[in-house]
């Protein structure tokens, strides 16, 4: 799997907080009960998330959560870097070569889709997430 687990729960969080019509705080619980993410790993994403200036926080009873940039400024590979720093995407997953040279015969092909999957990523926003994951639903 390329994705870890982070990842897509802090994509699916953001996705939640692009789709909210009015801008406005949304509550740890809500966001989890709503994505279908336990509460304490989706604390400690969203605190990664803020410490990355990509949403923001308020504290207190009428305190949570919202997006610091238009979900149209925010892509995928962006979550992916702050998540998943290490996406093992210049690693063969068969042969776990970092080498530039062909070492086994998926290597070729192992490049060849990493740079298709970060083409993709660098493409994709939170926006277009946001609405794909609204007209699924």
């Amino acid at each position: 799997m390329v994705f870890s687990k982070a990842t897509g729960y802090g994509i699916r969080a953001l996705a939640y907080l692009a789709r909210q019509t009015d801008v406005r705080l949304c509550g740890l619980s809500e966001i989890a009960d709503s994505e279908n993410i336990p509460p304490v790993y989706l604390r400690k994403l969203l605190g990664e998330l803020r410490r990355h200036r990509i949403i923001r926080s308020v504290k207190g009873i009428h305190g949570g959560y919202l997006l610091a940039r238009e979900p149209q400024k925010v892509t995928l590979w962006d979550v992916f870097m702050v998540l998943d720093p290490n996406p093992y995407l210049d690693e063969c997953i068969l042969c776990h070569s970092q080498d530039k040279r062909k070492t086994c015969p998926f290597c070729g092909e192992w490049k060849r889709i990493g740079s298709d999957l970060i083409k993709l990523l660098k493409k994709q926003t939170i926006a277009d997430f946001a609405k794909k994951t609204l007209k699924a639903s």
